[in-house]
């Protein structure tokens, strides 16, 4: 079969592209009936006189937006679609290359877990119980009171003044050099929106918080991996990649590390900044977790430490007050943020003032303070239980006790699978992340992160005695799992 196709070399768009436009006119005005055979690759290709690798982009195309289909014994073939125009869009096959490939374990592997009758380790979220509701009625009942009018009209996409200044003088910088954010994954967003082109190299650690993997993902990111251990990002290895790798960025998280709990010591930090400014390489620091520190020593951030204005710092209130809040920020060089200021205004007209201004009236009397002070001794309590049950009930389960954050990033014994431990776990009743989720590239199946923060120790205790049992049913050595059953599920 002779398909007649015009192209025009060197004009109206890549040869593929024509050849899929063609095509996809004929469809549409129903040239081909359902299930007529098309040409192979290889005879259109020498047809028109073009590689069959652009035939085959041509075919790929079509095929994504349903309008011929592979079928075995027959080649390719018109689809129902193909052969009739009038049909429902299948919108999927619409989506551009770097949605579909977004993987949907991660909001999948979150439904399953927010069932009610799962004791999970999963979130990565501050405990509900400790929530400072009661304040926070009362002051938003006041900011509403005196500036209400104001307050439910508009407000700069920068963010609510008082707040940016409040951050600033935190944090040491001037409010033009500070973007209010909705969380600080926006942040991670409009960075990646800002600086990523299709195909462009970013370096994160491996493994690393799953949000900036979709995020850069999403935006064409080319991820190259970095090894992150119990110290933090391996600077031998960064600068071994830096040798053939020219990235956009670097993004860590060196502060109670999502998901090892690590810290990046002061020496490894200001050995990370020295080696970037050499290449003029931008760091984009997460810093989520700073004001949850147990115990061990304060580490200044790499944003006060950097001489040459090479870090993009985000952080949120989510993790120190509640997530509703949906508030976080970003501070960087004053002319970068008035450039990500206008990205986020293609997709904000303005920023949430009433949050805003309650949150700042939080701070400024000292309650986000007295907050923390109350929850730290908490959540070390937790983490402290949830360390001695897994000593006590998964022995053979390897992890470092973090010195702050919501985490314990646990190494399973040989030839667990943590995806086979997971459907285990939650068919006992409780659950946890796996560890490919963490993972730019292949890793993490050896690996589960499981956090503290929202149980109390009896609760902890009983969910990683659960976990124990789970993790005998699938270990290669279940033989003695078998001789063992008797053992209460009940602590």
């Amino acid at each position: 079969m002779t398909i007649a196709v015009e192209l025009v070399p060197g004009g109206a768009g890549p040869l593929h592209i024509q050849i899929a436009d063609s095509l996809r006119g004929r469809f549409e005005r129903g040239d081909f009936q359902s299930g007529e055979q098309l040409p192979t690759t290889r005879d259109l290709a020498r047809d028109l006189g073009v590689s069959r690798s652009t035939v085959v982009r041509a075919y790929e195309q079509l095929t994504r937006e349903g309008w011929i289909e592979g079928r075995v014994g027959r080649g390719t073939i018109a689809s129902d679609r193909g052969s009739a125009p009038k049909r429902h869009l299948n919108w999927d096959l619409l989506l551009t290359e770097r949605v579909r490939r977004q993987s949907p374990e991660y909001t999948d592997v979150l439904r399953m877990l927010s069932q009610d009758d799962l004791l999970s380790f999963a979130g990565g979220l501050p405990s509900p119980e400790f929530y400072p509701e009661e304040a926070f009625q009362q002051i938003t009942a006041e900011v509403l009171h005196q500036h209400g009018p104001k307050l439910l009209q508009w407000c700069p996409v920068d963010g609510y003044p008082p707040l940016r200044s409040w951050i600033a003088e935190r944090i040491g910088c001037a409010p033009e050099s500070v973007l209010i954010l909705a969380g600080s994954t926006q942040g991670l967003h409009l960075v990646a929106q800002a600086f990523i082109e299709p195909g462009d190299a970013v370096l994160v650690e491996a493994p690393t918080y799953s949000g900036a993997l979709r995020a850069f993902r999403t935006a064409g990111a080319r991820l190259v991996s970095v090894p992150c251990g119990v110290e933090g990002v391996d600077l031998e290895r960064l600068e071994a990649t830096l040798e053939h790798v020219r990235a956009k960025f670097l993004y860590v998280v060196p502060t109670y590390h999502n998901p090892t709990g690590s810290l990046l010591s002061l020496e490894k930090r200001r050995r990370l900044l020295a080696i970037c400014a050499d290449r003029g390489l931008p760091v984009v620091e997460d810093d989520a977790y700073a004001s949850l520190r147990f115990d061990g020593p304060h580490v200044p951030t790499l944003r006060s430490l950097d001489d040459n204005g090479l870090v993009i710092y985000v952080s949120t209130f989510s993790k120190a007050v509640f997530p509703g809040l949906r508030v976080g920020w970003l501070a960087a060089p004053a002319e970068l943020v008035q450039r990500l200021s206008a990205l986020r205004n293609v997709i904000d007209l303005f920023t949430n003032s009433l949050a805003q201004s309650a949150l700042y009236e939080f701070c400024k009397r000292g309650l986000l303070d007295a907050h923390v002070q109350r929850v730290r001794p908490i959540y070390a309590e937790r983490r402290d239980a949830m360390a001695a049950a897994l000593r006590r009930y998964c022995p053979s389960l390897q992890f470092a006790v973090p010195h702050g954050g919501l985490f314990i990033w646990a190494q399973l014994p040989p030839g667990v699978d943590s995806r086979r431990l997971l459907d285990a776990a939650t068919q006992l009743g409780v659950g946890f992340m796996v560890g490919p989720l963490f993972y730019a590239e292949s890793g993490g199946n050896d690996r589960i992160r499981l956090c503290y923060a929202c149980h109390p120790p009896d609760a902890i205790a009983s969910g990683v005695r659960k976990l124990g049992l789970a993790l005998k049913q699938v270990r290669p050595d279940s033989a003695s799992w078998q001789e063992n059953t008797t053992e209460s599920l009940v602590v």
